[in-house]
């Protein structure tokens, strides 16, 4: 065996090793992003059970055209006043349409804290029959008027 022989298995060799090195880095890069959205996925899911709303009542305002909901926060969760949606009678309102939302008589937070008191009033062209709300973790309740 020359130094031929001798060059080219060591060249061979280290080849070898960067490949391994670099195969290595990139599935371990993967399996911690599988991982990390695995986690995240998982504290989503347990925000979402421990978040329980229930309209607490819905009134009609013939006179204005408007629906008044009430909405508590039963949860453990706090939940986000600008990521909480009102459908009424299958058709999303956005919140520009609000008349007023408040959560217990504060008009100027965010926070919808667990045992608090969720209202808005929206408009309707008619008398609505049934109402939803949707909280930002995506639990929701719904309201027969």
């Amino acid at each position: 065996m020359g130094f031929s022989v001798s060059g080219s298995a060591a060249i061979l060799f280290i080849a070898a090793f960067v490949s391994v090195g670099i195969l290595y880095s990139a599935a371990f890069n993967g399996f911690e992003r599988v991982q990390d959205a695995n986690n995240a996925r998982n504290d989503r899911v347990l925000t979402a059970k421990n978040t329980v709303v229930e309209v607490a009542n819905t009134t009609y305002d013939s006179v204005n055209d408007t629906v008044t909901v009430n909405a508590t926060n039963n949860g453990s969760t706090t939940l986000s006043v600008s990521q909480t949606d009102v459908l009424v009678d299958g058709e999303y309102v956005t919140d520009s349409a609000y008349v007023s939302s408040s959560v217990d008589g504060n008009s100027q937070t965010d926070l919808w804290l667990p045992g608090e008191t969720y209202s808005v009033i929206v408009p309707t062209g008619s008398a609505p029959t049934r109402v939803k709300v949707v909280t930002g973790t995506g639990v929701t309740a719904t309201e027969v008027v």
